[in-house]
């Protein structure tokens, strides 16, 4: 609430520069001033956008683990995420989606779509769009957000009533009806689905915050080898095991830093382990 507070008297005084100007403007009939109706316009949308991204930084409390989301760098109203599916039918998937709010929110409730290929009951083939009337059977100002949707997700991959309850409408009745009459080629759908999305882990659409990008197979391997090591153990014993291996072996390498510069190509960086350039790369 303190930021809100902040926030506000920050318009108040941007509202009165607006009035100065607005004076002057009439004195010196300046074309670039801003006309009342444009200046309520800019407020609105700066409330809206301020309003959304409050809401983003409340949601770490209710995200689900194995989901990722960030706004997207065009628009606050659109947030692109990734779920990983860790149990249940779908286990090993990994799904991308993005929650589109509508220019009105919070009026209006927002939309969720998979850019990946999902075989769901809740899922609409053709679109990606996923089921929400269920959950927004009513949309309420102020009760609910958008961010509630992401809960929503996270467990229609777990929970029965998801895939085979009535009271939520089927946007894929092909796979309701599979699931209802034989589980064990829904079953086997499901995991074809989870398959298939790891070969597109790493499609990242143009502008997209949420990037995959393809680490050294060698350092991979090694990491891979490191946490299957002494399958005897305690899951704690080889969780600190991994841990004290992991930062002494990287406490003692070079690392890369790319930098990013416009269209040209990334520029490259050595650093040594005390995080100090090293000369003549």
């Amino acid at each position: 609430m303190d930021q809100l507070k902040k926030f506000n008297q920050w318009l108040k005084e941007h509202s009165n520069k607006q009035d100065v100007a607005s004076e002057r403007k009439q004195q010196d009939e300046d074309p670039f001033l801003l006309e009342e109706e444009e200046h309520e316009e800019e407020i609105g949308n700066l409330l809206q956008q301020y309003g959304i991204l409050l809401e983003y930084e409340r949601m770490q409390d209710l995200l689900p683990s194995g989901m990722y989301v960030l706004p997207c760098f065009d628009s606050v109203l659109t947030w692109q995420g990734a779920l990983f599916v860790r149990q249940g039918l779908y286990k090993g998937a990994v799904f991308k989606f993005r929650l589109v709010l509508p220019e009105e929110y919070p009026d209006q409730g927002p939309d969720l779509y998979f850019t990946s290929d999902v075989f769901h009951p809740m899922v609409d083939p053709k679109t990606g769009q996923v089921e929400l009337v269920s959950l927004f059977p009513e949309w309420r100002p102020g009760r609910d957000f958008a961010a509630f949707a992401l809960p929503h997700l996270h467990r229609a991959f777990l929970r029965r009533e998801y895939f085979a309850s009535s009271a939520r409408p089927a946007l894929n009745p092909e796979a309701r009806q599979l699931f209802l009459s034989d589980p064990a080629a829904f079953a086997e759908r499901a995991r074809e689905c989870a398959n298939n999305s790891l070969f597109h882990v790493f499609d990242n659409p143009s502008g997209s915050t949420l990037q995959f990008t393809k680490g050294p197979t060698e350092a991979h391997d090694t990491i891979v080898e490191h946490l299957k090591a002494d399958p005897s153990a305690s899951l704690e014993e080889r969780k600190t095991a991994f841990v004290d291996w992991f930062c002494d072996h990287y406490a003692h390498k070079r690392t890369r830093v790319g930098v990013a510069q416009g269209e040209a190509e990334a520029e490259t960086i050595l650093l040594d382990a005390k995080g100090q350039q090293v000369d003549g790369v």
